[in-house]
């Protein structure tokens, strides 16, 4: 429906082109925000997310490095000696307490003799009590992890002997002051997780991290995910970072909806100077149209279409212009030459109708010459029976039917000099072209009538000269066969004339038909028969054929005892009984099946047999007359070629039709029979 309405006039198209020119840089624009806009913004955030995650894992790393080196510090001062008198120096846990204050952090310091034992420490609450975590310390780690603690320590050895272990200083370090690390700002989601420990320090986020990755950036339904693993002692513990998608993309969402209140009225401004700009171009086009359309009307040419511009819609105009002079005096020569043409076919038209009722050559001739000469107005034209060479002659070429060539019957000579044009020339070799059809014709129907009457006088000796004596010879060979006696040689050869003069006799008669069929003197008499009762009276002709040669012969009617159709019983009958005795002829054993099915508009009589069957390129020769199937039945029985094709023409009579089926050599025949009911 919108296409129909652009495409109905320019300006809806102009108007349209307005549009789309101005509407598509928003489009463009708007999707290239949403589809394009925001991945290039997502990955640029996750770049900047991975910085960022970065820099929390480097401060984190290096912080604990950093306590690393402070703690091996501390543990070597000379200090560390007074752990061998009996009685301890209270400067250890003055050094102990200070530089926890010192670390400002949630930490202990303690120091362990080599059996776990706390010596000294910055908290009172450790002295009279063993470091339950002692197989830590002893077997070679620099840290350990339990839960949220992580504890460091540096193995004390005496100033004077580097070789004697004192103890141990330990540290235990509060995970949660990583949590000063970790960015907390709306919308920004960081902790330090380990997988083990199930242990968060930071956002409490429950997000589902590969931990068989050291890094990985995730870009999931509501966040922009980045997490980095930490090196020792927390290489089981992963740094989140994580941002909600409408706090990194809220300038995005924002300038989208922004855009989607900018679009309408950015296509109603576009839609309104489109209207203006399509109305001041299309009027002269509209000016130029209706001038059109009333000279269509009017059919006056010489109207002027007024120039107002020099612009494309001037030069168009000026051309309008041009096209209606020109058309006007092509219109005027028409008038004048169609004026003369009709003049000309009104009297080729009276020539020929004059030339085609002539009824032999002379005549065909000499009323040609006659009618011409009153077209030349005095001009030289004659004919002659000789083939003239110049140029003023047309010779007349005609079939000769009996020889299939074509013979020169003579020239008529006309002084085409003084004629106008060659229009004229034209003019009158179209005279000559129906003169020599006409001469053709005349021949064609003598050629004709001489057929018909040879044929006439073939079927009337066929009929009278030919058919009375075989039918004597019949009679006669019947009497002799039934009455005398004969020896098996006499017997055989008295048997072998009759069997001569039947097929004959067979022949003739399916001429005779055919020839009747063709001149169209046979007639169908259609009337009201029982169609069962017929079928049944031809079963019972040929049921002792069929027993003669052991043939199974079945008729199937569906049990109906009568069925009307309009239809000639003769006719019919003859048709059933040429198919059912083919069938029984070509039939060597099995059977033949004659059914009888009843449908809407029509009845069908089908005949199928187990005979030798028939190669389906041959299905069709076999309705040509006098043609027959090369086999080896054919060669046993003998036949006129005429039964199916006089068949299929008397079904045709009856307004019905014959069709024959095969499958094959070796694999039998069927026939329909369709007729109207």
């Amino acid at each position: 429906m919108i296409t129909k309405f652009f495409n109905r006039t320019l300006y809806n198209r102009l108007l349209l082109a307005f549009i789309v020119v101005g509407f598509l840089p928003f489009f463009i624009f708007y999707l290239y925000i949403i589809y394009w806009g925001e991945e290039t913004i997502t990955q640029r955030l996750m770049d900047e997310q991975s910085i960022e995650l970065q820099k929390i894992v480097d401060n984190v790393n290096n912080h604990i490095l950093s306590l690393e080196k402070e703690l091996k510090f501390i543990s070597q001062l000379d200090v560390m000696d007074d752990l061998i008198s009996d009685d301890i120096d209270k400067r250890i846990a003055r050094l102990l307490i200070q530089k926890r204050e010192d670390i400002a952090l949630d930490v202990s310091l303690f120091v362990l003799d080599d059996k776990g034992s706390f010596i000294s420490s910055s908290e009172r609450s450790f002295l009279e009590k063993h470091f339950s975590y002692m197989d830590n310390l002893t077997n070679g780690d620099k840290y350990f992890v339990r839960k949220n603690k992580l504890y460091i320590f540096s193995k004390i050895f005496a100033s004077f002997d580097k070789a004697k272990g004192l103890g141990y200083l330990v540290m235990q370090y509060n995970l949660e002051n990583l949590n000063r690390y970790l960015v907390h700002r709306e919308g920004i989601h960081t902790s330090i997780w380990s997988e083990k420990s199930k242990v968060f320090i930071g956002d409490q986020e429950n997000f589902s991290l590969d931990v068989t990755k050291d890094f990985s950036s995730e870009i999931l339904q509501e966040h922009l995910l980045n997490y980095k693993k930490l090196s020792q002692p927390l290489e089981e513990w992963y740094v989140v970072y994580a941002v909600d998608k409408t706090i990194a993309l809220g300038f995005l969402y924002d300038l989208l909806h922004v855009m989607l209140y900018i679009i309408p009225v950015a296509l109603i401004i576009i839609v309104v100077i489109g209207i203006i700009s399509s109305k001041n171009i299309i009027r002269p086009l509209l000016e130029l149209t209706s001038s059109a359309e009333s000279i269509t009307k009017t059919k006056d040419y010489t109207t002027k279409v007024m120039i107002d511009s020099e612009d494309e819609i001037g030069r168009l105009s000026y051309a309008f212009n041009e096209l209606l002079d020109t058309t006007n005096k092509a219109l005027l020569t028409l008038e004048e030459e169609n004026r003369l043409r009709l003049k000309r076919l009104i009297e080729l038209t009276e020539i020929f109708n004059t030339i085609i009722q002539t009824k032999d050559e002379d005549e065909c001739i000499n009323t040609s010459i006659q009618e011409m000469q009153k077209l030349t107005h005095g001009q030289k034209l004659n004919f002659t029976k000789n083939r003239l060479e110049t140029h003023n002659a047309i010779a007349l070429f005609v079939d000769d039917f009996e020889n299939d060539e074509k013979v020169c019957f003579g020239s008529i000579e006309i002084d085409v000099d003084k004629m106008d044009d060659k229009n004229e020339e034209k003019f009158y070799r179209s005279i000559v072209s129906m003169i020599v059809l006409q001469l053709e014709r005349i021949r064609l129907v003598e050629k004709t009538m001489q057929a018909s009457r040879a044929k006439s006088a073939f079927i009337s000796n066929m009929s009278h000269e030919l058919r009375t004596p075989l039918n004597a010879i019949i009679g006669f060979t019947q009497y002799i066969l039934v009455y005398e006696e004969l020896n098996e040689e006499q017997n055989e050869m008295i048997g072998n004339i009759e069997n001569s003069a039947q097929y004959l006799l067979e022949m003739i008669n399916g001429i005779l038909d055919i020839a009747k069929i063709e001149a169209g003197k046979m007639e169908a008499h259609l009337e009201k028969m029982n169609i069962v009762s017929l079928l049944q009276d031809i079963y019972a002709m040929l049921e002792p054929l069929a027993e003669q040669k052991a043939l199974a012969f079945h008729l199937d009617t569906d049990d109906a005892q009568e069925i009307q159709i309009k239809s000639d019983a003769k006719l019919l009958k003859q048709i059933v009984i040429n198919m059912l005795s083919n069938a029984i002829k070509f039939t060597q054993t099995g059977g033949i099946d004659i059914s009888l099915i009843q449908k809407e508009q029509e009845i069908e009589i089908r005949i199928k047999d187990t005979g030798i069957g028939i190669a389906k390129e041959d299905l069709e020769k076999l309705f040509k007359d006098f043609t027959q199937v090369e086999n080896v039945m054919q060669k046993k029985h003998k036949g006129t070629g005429l039964g199916l094709s006089l068949s299929k023409k008397l079904a045709h009579l009856l307004q019905g039709d014959l069709i024959l089926k095969s499958e094959g050599l070796g694999h039998g025949s069927e026939i329909l029979v369709t007729l109207p009911r």
